[in-house]
């Protein structure tokens, strides 16, 4: 079960989508000031090498982030128009990457975590059970200086989830929580747990987000 990592695939056409939309749900959802609690119940490394040795033997991010910037963001020309949603999206990939150079791509840890809000009080709650992933998850968050408001678990995140929903109340009283699960699917039994838990989740809390 621990043979996925994503770091093969850091940045390919599936991240591309998947963090686009997950950028627009997190700018809609933080039109309300007050916090939200987000968890990623299978975090990966949070951030990704796009010139280390998994990337270049994988190779997908060519096909995602690298083809998509060179085409909206070329180096050289002036760059073509685009939607908000994407250019937002590449926004953030760029600001990752202040010298111009695309070589470190953000997983959603680090998507979600560039745009919490310290002033609401937002929190994130990253699980990951992969020994290797989850040490180098550590270290990288650690890097942020995020105390209490990032943690890490070394957990199975569908069963760490449980007992955060429903989320404790935000200053205001409310509880909001967006919910990302995107296990590897390496294991087939990963479809119904995805299904199952989703299921239990919106009992637990049904007014929550989940993707």
């Amino acid at each position: 079960m621990f043979s996925y990592r994503h770091a093969f695939h850091a940045g390919n056409h599936a991240d591309v989508l998947k963090h686009t939309v997950l950028i627009a749900t997190l700018r809609h959802l933080m039109l309300k000031e007050a916090g939200i609690t987000f968890v990623d119940t299978h975090a990966g490394a949070g951030l990704y090498r796009l010139d280390s040795d998994f990337s270049d033997k994988g190779g997908e991010a060519a096909d995602g982030i690298v083809r998509l910037m060179a085409a909206l963001r070329p180096a050289e020309g002036a760059a073509p128009a685009s939607h908000p949603l994407i250019d937002d999206y590449l926004d953030l990939v760029a600001d990752f990457n202040p010298d111009g150079a695309l070589r470190v791509y953000p997983g959603s840890p680090f998507v979600i975590q560039r745009l919490m809000r310290p002033a609401s009080r937002d929190r994130l709650r990253l699980f990951e059970l992969h020994p290797t992933d989850g040490k180098t998850l550590s270290s990288n968050v650690a890097q942020l200086g995020a105390g209490r408001a990032v943690t890490v678990t070394r957990q199975d995140g569908f069963e760490g989830l449980k007992p955060l929903l429903p989320p404790p109340p935000g200053a205001g009283g409310s509880r909001r929580a967006l919910v990302l699960i995107d296990p590897s699917y390496e294991i087939k039994s990963d479809y119904a747990r995805v299904a199952a838990v989703i299921q239990d989740s919106l009992k637990r809390f049904p007014t929550g987000t989940y993707l």
